[in-house]
């Protein structure tokens, strides 16, 4: 997961992740259903209200066209409008495509219960990562049993290249995909990882694929750390990561990887037989 002092992405990329993805081909691109997503994507866990004139400013659409994509998705029942202060949130509707992206995820199901024997033997903070673009996002999680622990709930982002789940995820990329990446990655990333370009990135990924598992320190409320291994399918490509979560009050760096970084490689090794049987 993140590196230290690092905390989940809500600030723009260094550079537009757009890349990462191929280049837009303008004939296919309609770039009214861009806008509308703009829209939805102003909402965050910082912003969990919006009235128009916030959208307009933080989409950039302008006032009148922020209310017309707005009436839009309201009616189409993705957003709600508060009739006293006037504000809108997500509508309940946008739960619809979570519950599709987690229960159709095959390499989840597979590692689940690797997952929560991790958990109940650890009784650390167990989540299930996967990479998007220039990010990685939370798409399970087990809580600790733990008074005090770690809380990374469901679509929590991270950027990846200083995120432990991150780095084993991206560790088997091809250097000209990490080159996209490192341009457009958070500006945090280059001193949450000591690299200060691509090359130095590289030979960072190629040390934790060789180790098997990546281990990062950071500081939210509290002192953590994050241990990550990750999960390949039949085509030895790395589908997503088993991350554990700890403060260190509990495990400090040595203790994590001498003790933790076992115990989660051998679970995204089961959880890949478990995938590929």
């Amino acid at each position: 997961m993140p590196d230290a002092t690092t905390k989940p992405s809500t600030a723009l990329p260094r550079g537009d992740a757009g890349p990462v993805a191929g280049e837009i081909d303008e004939r296919l691109f309609v770039a009214s259903v861009g806008k509308a997503m703009k829209v939805l994507e102003t909402f965050d866990k910082t912003t969990a209200s919006l009235s128009l004139s916030d959208i307009a400013i933080r989409t950039g659409l302008g006032r009148s066209a922020s209310q017309r994509f707005i009436y839009t998705l309201e009616r189409l029942g993705y957003l709600d409008r508060d009739e006293q202060t006037k504000r809108y949130t997500l509508a309940r509707k946008v739960f619809r495509f979570a519950q599709s992206a987690v229960s159709s995820n095959l390499a989840l199901d597979a590692a689940y219960p690797a997952m929560r024997e991790l958990a109940e033997r650890t009784r650390e903070t167990i989540s299930w990562v996967e990479v998007d673009r220039a990010e990685i996002v939370i798409i399970a999680t087990l809580p600790s049993t733990h008074i005090s622990s770690i809380n990374l709930p469901v679509g929590t982002r991270f950027p990846a290249l200083s995120s432990s789940s991150g780095q084993v995820l991206l560790g088997h990329s091809a250097p000209a995909h990490i080159e996209k990446i490192w341009n457009a990655s958070h500006d945090s990333v280059p001193s949450r990882t000591q690299a200060k370009n691509a090359a130095e990135m590289m030979r960072l990924l190629e040390a934790v694929k060789t180790a098997g598992f990546a281990v990062t320190e950071k500081n939210m409320e509290q002192g953590s750390i994050s241990v990550s291994a990750a999960v390949h399918d039949r085509a030895g490509r790395a589908v997503g990561a088993i991350n554990l979560s700890t403060l260190t009050t509990r495990f400090e760096r040595q203790a994590a990887i001498a003790q933790l970084a076992p115990l989660v490689a051998a679970a995204a090794t089961r959880a890949t037989e478990t995938l590929i049987s």
